[in-house]
């Protein structure tokens, strides 16, 4: 049995998360408030074209990321969802 994947995310000091299911490929977002949620969601339903790192230091490719792919998919989406959204991410805040 596989754990999901989650990640704490704050918006206005306002704390939520987002959860992964690696069986169904699922993105869940909990947060209490509806219209910050719903930025989350849409943000993580929607493809971006993002530019990832490749080789060397100034290597980089545009990738077409969907956030529900996978993990790794999902990871590389939310390095971005602060310069489109203003949510922040807390990856080192534990989340239950």
């Amino acid at each position: 049995m596989e754990n999901n994947f989650k990640v704490a995310v704050q918006y206005n000091n306002k704390c939520g998360y987002i959860e992964y299911d690696q069986a169904s490929k699922t993105v869940k977002v909990i947060f209490d408030d509806a219209a910050v949620r719903q930025i989350i969601e849409t943000y993580l339903a929607a493809e971006h074209v993002i530019r990832v790192p490749g080789e060397g230091l100034l290597d980089f490719r545009e990738e077409t990321i969907r956030p529900a792919e996978s993990v790794e998919s999902l990871k590389t989406a939310l390095t971005r969802i602060w310069g489109r959204t203003g949510v922040h991410v807390d990856w080192s805040r534990p989340v239950a």
